[in-house]
């Protein structure tokens, strides 16, 4: 028998925590696809098709962000799959810049495996952390 939606979403968030995305990366279908909606200066927005793009989404996040705050608040169960609400508290390393930000994760799950993840969140604040805003020195 296959996990629930919520125990799948359940064990991923708890590998996000432990850092464990080795084993995050085997939690996703071969197919799946992950969607962060932003503009290019965001390293992991895009779209991410397939389980070695979306390797590139996750060393994005273990590499270039510090998480100081990643709360689950709600999980919503629907028909093979999960949104969850909750709130984040990031710093981009490149800037050192931090933002803050509620968010809804849309997660579906296929025989047991993540098969497609949306993640929606502040992406104004995220791309702003993102740039550099400095005036150059010519």
């Amino acid at each position: 028998m296959t996990n629930s939606p919520r125990e799948v979403a359940q064990t991923f968030y708890n590998m996000i925590h432990a850092g464990a995305f080795v084993e995050l990366f085997a939690s996703l279908t071969e197919d799946c696809v992950i969607e962060y909606f932003g503009p290019a200066v965001i390293p992991f927005a895009g779209r991410f098709i397939g389980r070695e793009k979306c390797r590139l989404f996750f060393d994005h996040v273990a590499n270039d962000v510090a998480i100081h705050e990643f709360r689950q608040d709600d999980f919503m169960p629907g028909d093979g799959m999960i949104a969850v609400t909750g709130h984040l508290h990031l710093s981009f390393k490149a800037t050192g810049r931090r933002y803050a930000s509620d968010y809804v994760h849309v997660i579906h799950v296929r025989d047991g495996k993540i098969a497609r993840f949306r993640d929606f969140q502040d992406s104004a604040q995220a791309a702003y952390v993102c740039a550099d805003v400095s005036t150059p020195i010519r």
